[in-house]
């Protein structure tokens, strides 16, 4: 990145400032319709209370005007790592492009004398056509917003691409060498294993007690081995756009339960849960899952459980096979 010298880098506020831009554009467009040159942003405190911050007045404001400004000043150079389908693919060494091309603040004068009425941004051109174009990565910004620490939120993104290649591969799990966690996370003083572990700590039990990596997951020497948890699972749903799928299935029964992708065996004599509708949507969900994308063979016994057989889930996981949208990146 290039950044403004008095402005500085973008840091974690400034990343929820560009989530929140994100969402509003989510829902102009409802991923459909192009994507206006100018997106209204509401009020500041409307803004500061979509991102999850309690605006205090002008110290708040400030510092979401500098945000929007760091991220309309800091140049990315990409080196392979930024796909735009509608400019030929993946843009190479030597191109520097930005979030945002232009802005504006309600009351500040405009070049031409009169005063601005509303806050409106202009996404950058390569990042308008990026979304345009469906090239785009599922983030749960809602999810985002419950984890707490900035190398929590960082990694997020990380796992949750990853986790989506490895099940194109039937895997449920990554792994990463410490040094490649320093580069992504852009960390410095991380040289010896010992100061990795101790920065990651923190970080990496938050990611098990939201149940995004699996509480198994763990350290192997130089790498770190990350399991798919229980909230990857939610993700996978929207991926696949089988909400339609699920809710004949289970008769239209609406859950927003999460479900884990990769649970515990069931024994025989396990008892179903007390809420049995939606303990069957996932029981039947979550094997559907097993079988399509990790070749695993139906849990019987579990199915049996809650009335189901293995011709139901194997059938379920035909039909999420042939969704279209699971394809690599």
């Amino acid at each position: 990145m290039r950044h403004d010298s008095k402005l500085g880098l973008p840091g974690g506020f400034d990343r929820d400032v560009w989530l929140g831009i994100l969402e509003i554009v989510s829902e102009i467009t409802g991923g459909r319709r192009p994507i206006p040159e100018r997106i209204e942003i509401g009020s500041f405190s409307e803004f500061l209370k979509r991102i999850g911050k309690r605006s205090d007045g002008g110290r708040d404001i400030a510092m979401l005007k500098q945000a929007i400004e760091r991220l309309a000043t800091t140049g990315c150079i990409s080196k392979r790592s930024y796909n735009c389908p509608a400019d030929g693919g993946y843009i190479k060494l030597g191109k520097v492009f930005h979030l945002i091309s232009d802005w504006g603040f309600k009351g500040e004068s405009k070049p031409d004398g009169t005063t601005q009425e509303t806050n409106w941004i202009s996404l950058g051109e390569h990042v308008r056509k990026n979304l345009e174009t469906g090239y785009i990565s599922l983030i749960d910004v809602r999810f985002v917003r419950t984890l707490k620490g900035d190398i929590t939120k960082q990694l997020y993104p990380f796992l949750s691409y990853r986790f989506w290649l490895a099940l194109q591969h039937g895997r449920d799990a990554c792994r990463a060498h410490r040094e490649d966690l320093r580069d992504y996370l852009a960390a410095s003083g991380w040289d010896k294993l010992a100061r990795a572990k101790q920065r990651l700590k923190q970080a990496l039990q938050e990611l098990k007690d939201s149940g995004y990596i699996d509480t198994s997951s763990d350290w192997d020497g130089e790498f770190f081995n990350f399991l798919a948890g229980d909230k990857f699972i939610d993700e996978l749903r929207n991926r696949l756009d089988a909400k339609g799928q699920y809710q004949s299935w289970i008769h239209g029964k609406n859950s927003n339960r999460q479900l884990s992708l990769f649970p515990t065996q069931a024994s025989a004599n396990q008892e179903p849960a007390a809420d049995l509708g939606d303990e069957r949507e996932s029981v039947l969900t979550r094997q559907a899952i097993r079988i399509a994308f990790l070749g695993e063979k139906p849990n019987s016994c579990l199915l049996e459980l809650y009335g189901l057989t293995d011709d139901d889930a194997i059938s379920l996981a035909a039909s999420l096979k042939k969704k279209p949208v699971l394809t690599t990146e």
